[in-house]
């Protein structure tokens, strides 16, 4: 890079501000990082953080990371997402999920398309047969109160649909009897 130049996001490492001579692009979330910060695990992108997480149908197949849309599903109480989403933010709300149902180890991402056009399509919610078994609060674990409360906030901010917060309101509640 010439002095002349100016020094801009355009032409520095995404992750530590270092000017840019041959900026590279990381092959899932597409931004620029210098050569120590171009693999993932050094610049922590969000495209793989929550690659761990996704269920594999068969050995062969590899996840669209970088554009696919994926579900969140949950073996345990029968959840699934309403709509796919990139995977970035359907790994949040698999966090979220395990964090206030409680669900972790049985929850999983799975890849549905990678079209544009799947974004917006609507996937029907079944709830499984299978329920959560009942989880009586303890010194370490949330009240029902604390997590019917943040099951609303998950509601008011569109992370859930109608159907899930009245699904998984109905399980919380059934807790109690």
């Amino acid at each position: 890079m010439s002095l002349s130049q100016p020094r801009t996001k355009a032409n520095s490492c995404l992750f530590c501000g270092d000017a840019l001579k041959a900026p590279t692009k990381c092959t899932y979330c597409g931004f620029k990082f210098c050569d120590e910060h171009v693999q993932t695990e050094n610049h922590q992108c969000g495209k793989t953080r929550y690659a761990e997480y996704v269920r594999k149908s068969d050995a062969d197949s590899i996840p669209n990371l970088a554009s696919g849309q994926f579900l969140v599903v949950c073996d345990m109480c029968g959840y699934r997402s309403a709509i796919g989403s990139l995977i970035e933010f359907a790994g949040e709300e698999l966090t979220q999920h395990m964090q206030i149902v409680g669900c972790s180890g049985h929850t999983y991402l799975e890849e549905v398309g990678d079209s544009p056009q799947f974004h917006s399509q609507s996937v029907t919610v079944k709830p499984s047969p299978r329920l959560v078994e009942p989880v009586i609060p303890s010194s370490g674990q949330e009240s029902i109160v604390d997590q019917l409360s943040k099951l609303a906030i998950l509601k008011e901010t569109g992370t859930l649909s109608d159907e899930e917060f009245l699904f998984i309101k109905k399980e919380i509640i059934k807790r109690l009897k």
